[in-house]
Order: C-alpha cells, then structure tokens, then sequence
C-alpha cells in the first residue's frame, strides 16, 4: 500500500516548534509525497544531507520552474529571468555580474549606519513603553529603511510596497486572486525605477539599482528583464524575509529568558547566537524547490524527470545527522553550517547583509533594554500564514 501523500503546510505549522512531522519523516520517510497549496504533488526530502544533495546537485534545476505546467509551492507564481529561476551557465554569468555589488567588503560598510539605526529604533521602543511591539517598532522599519537606502527605492513609498509583498508572500486560498495582482502591480513599481535608471546611466551610481544598471562584464550587461527580476526579488527578500527573521530571534530568545540575560552578560555572543538562531528557528513551513531533470534514485524512492523535489532546509537545520541535541538552542554552539540562507550555486547573494541586520538590532536592543520580557506567553504569539515564517506581533514589557 503506497504512503499518503501529506498536505503542506502541515496542520500543525505556523508556531514556535515544528510540526512533529519534519521529524518522523526525516526517520521514516526521507523522501515523501506532499501536496503543495497550490495543488502540485512533489517530492518532500527532509534530511541535512539529502537536502544539500537537492540544492547543488545539477539534475535538480531551478529554471524548470518557471516552465509552463511546473509544479508550484506557493500561491505566487516564482518569477523568470531571476538570479533564483535560472541554471548555470546562465544562473553563472548573472551572478558573475552582480557579486561585486553584494562583495563581503562593501556590505559590511554598512554595519555602522545599521548600528546606528538599530540604536534610534530602540529609543522609539523605550518612548512606546511596556507592551511595546518589536515587530512594528524594529523589525519592519530597520530592514525597510536599509533596502530602500541601498536599492535606491523611495521610502515614502514603503507602505504600498509592504502591501504588495505580504501579499505576494501569502499562503492563504482566501487571498488567492489578490496573490497575482500585488506581484503585478509590484512588478510594474519596480519597472518605471528601471527605466528611469537606464535614461539616467550619465549620472554618477547612488544606490545598488543604479550599480545593476551599470553592471557589465567583456560587454555582458543585464537586460531590462534581469534588471526588473533583481529588483523585485531584492526588494521583497530585502525586507520581507529581514523583519521576519528579527522578530523570530528576539521572540526565542525571550522566550527562554536565561538566553536574553546570558547575552546581556556577553554581548560578545551574539554573531554565534545569530547563526545558532537561523539555525534553529523555521525559515519556511515548506522548502525550496527543484525539479529533477532526470530519472533518479533517492533512499529507494524512484524520482521522474520532470517532478518536482522540495528541499525542507527548516528541517535540515534540525537534522541529528548533522548536529548534536539539534532541538537545543546553544547560543554559543560552533561550526554552525546551517543552511537557512540555502546551499550551493543559489545561496543567498544578501546573507552578509541579513547578518548586520540580525547582529546590530539585537545588539541594541540588549544594549538597551537588559531586563525585557515578552509581554503576553509565548504560545499566545500570533503567526502570520505567510511563505517565509513571521510573527504578526511581538509586544515586549522593557521593565526599565
């Protein structure tokens, strides 16, 4: 009798812990039927390793994807002519482009303009008193003032652009048909800044779009299309998945408060308790998919060319073949090699600029409010049902 097929998200998604699942499948089933929201039934693979395998393997591409009758995770349609919807060698020549505008080097310049942003946004937190929210008060507002500083996207706009985006992010049915318009509309937001980017390439580069723009290697440039694709995925990563990932870690930590005051002690502890952090909290109820480009064989499970393959990192990262006690939150724990940012030829192009952001409003906040607690228990936390995990609301008591 063949397995079921599990229905993903799981009914038990979208809180602190994950769902049991992740673990049982990663014994029993490590490679599993589930059917998507959007309706597709794909290939579930759960276990560190395998997960890496999918990720960098490359049978398993990405620019299927985008193919006319793919298998699909999310309400969204994934967007072609991306950083994220290609192969090599094609995936090779756009990333060759744009790395020296994300160089180590250059986004670490950043970190003093962070830091200083961080340390205003936690004065505005101590202004709002007790039952402050983190997520309204810091969470949103630092990675939005950052990508639209860098990007060179007019913050006033930041209230449609949020709209758009959560949107796009959504895994409600219910907001099915408004999923296609807001991608729409942000689209063609994106667009009309391209374009007058490219009727202004005379004028000296203020901001990524503009480096975008300029972008050339041998006479190799990226297209109107490439361009619109890079900023529309920046824009929503950017912020999106930044303000969820901030009010995650600042909710775990206090949600064991000994691990809030372990880093007030030693604030020198917060780069690995950021690492430990991405590691330990879900990233996606889902994964990042693939689809097998041809026929294959993973744990006994026969794999067809042109089925899809989805790679639970949320369930990599607490895989005990790859770490020790991995459901502990050790804030000091070493050789961290989660794969929260993925793996392979697509890790994340901003992961150094996610890290300043995690780093410097957690160190502000430490910095300034050494005795801050969550105002209301941390099972009463709502979750927002959206792609990339977030709460809807952490509201925090400073006790100053």
């Amino acid at each position: 009798m063949a397995d079921p097929v599990l229905q993903i998200p799981f009914e038990d998604a979208f809180r602190f812990d994950p769902s049991p699942t992740f673990a049982e499948l990663r014994e029993d089933r490590p490679v599993a039927r589930v059917r998507t929201l959007a309706g597709a039934d794909v290939w579930l693979v759960t276990r560190y390793e395998d997960v890496k395998l999918v990720l960098a393997d490359p049978r398993f591409s990405r620019a299927a994807v985008v193919k006319q009758g793919a298998p699909r995770v999310a309400l969204a349609k994934p967007m072609p002519n991306s950083l994220t919807t290609t192969d090599p060698p094609e995936h090779t020549r756009l990333r060759r482009l744009v790395v020296p505008t994300f160089a180590h080097r250059k986004i670490e310049r950043t970190r003093p303009w962070v830091a200083d942003l961080s340390a205003q946004l936690a004065e505005d937190v101590a202004r709002a008193g007790d039952g402050a929210d983190i997520r309204q008060l810091v969470a949103l507002p630092l990675p939005i003032q950052v990508i639209c500083q860098l990007l060179g996207v007019p913050y006033a706009d930041r209230a449609q652009f949020r709209e758009w985006t959560e949107l796009g992010y959504s895994m409600k049915m219910a907001e099915k048909d408004l999923v296609e318009d807001a991608m729409t509309s942000l689209t063609a937001y994106i667009e009309d800044l391209v374009t007058k980017k490219l009727a202004n390439t005379d004028q000296p580069a203020e901001d990524l779009l503009d480096e975008l723009v300029r972008a050339r290697e041998e006479g190799d440039r990226l297209s109107q299309e490439e361009l619109i694709a890079f900023g529309v995925n920046l824009l929503v990563a950017g912020h999106e998945t930044s303000a969820n990932q901030i009010s995650s870690c600042v909710a775990t930590l206090l949600r064991w408060p000994e691990n809030w005051d372990r880093l007030v002690a030693d604030p020198s502890l917060v780069p690995s308790a950021i690492e430990e952090l991405l590691r330990f909290n879900r990233f996606s109820e889902v994964g990042q998919l693939r689809v097998a480009l041809e026929d294959l064989e993973l744990h006994g499970v026969h794999i067809k060319a042109g089925e899809g393959v989805m790679a639970a990192l949320n369930s990599a990262n607490r895989d005990p073949r790859a770490y020790e006690a991995p459901d502990d939150l050790r804030l000091d724990r070493q050789d961290n090699k989660h794969l929260s940012f993925g793996f392979g030829p697509h890790f994340c192009l901003g992961a150094q600029l996610a890290r300043i952001e995690l780093q410097e409003s957690l160190l502000a906040l430490v910095r300034r409010f050494p005795r801050m607690r969550l105002a209301k228990p941390a099972e009463e936390l709502e979750w927002r049902r959206v792609l990339v995990s977030g709460l809807a609301e952490l509201p925090v008591n400073l006790n100053l």
